[in-house]
């Protein structure tokens, strides 16, 4: 695994475990929050994380490609001003 894979997954990971525990510790556990202040900070963190995780998605399942070979007449062609 490529380590930008890797990273992708970890992002994926460490997005995953900020939205559960924004949601845990903020609604589950604690004392309830006034909802006029909580609705929409939890809305924007969790806009944030979902674009965070969507990227380490992408990070995480884009296969890597292989440069292309150099083709015969790419090979043999000089640059042109070096025949001045």
């Amino acid at each position: 695994m490529s380590s930008s894979r890797l990273l992708g997954a970890l992002l994926c990971l460490a997005c995953a475990a900020v939205a559960v525990a924004h949601i845990w510790f903020g609604y589950v556990v604690g004392t309830p929050p006034s909802l006029a202040f909580a609705l929409p900070v939890s809305v924007f963190l969790l806009v944030v994380v979902g674009l965070g995780f969507w990227l380490g998605w992408i990070m995480a399942t884009t296969k890597e490609v292989e440069p292309a070979p150099a083709t015969a007449e790419e090979a043999k062609e000089e640059p042109k001003e070096a025949k001045k």
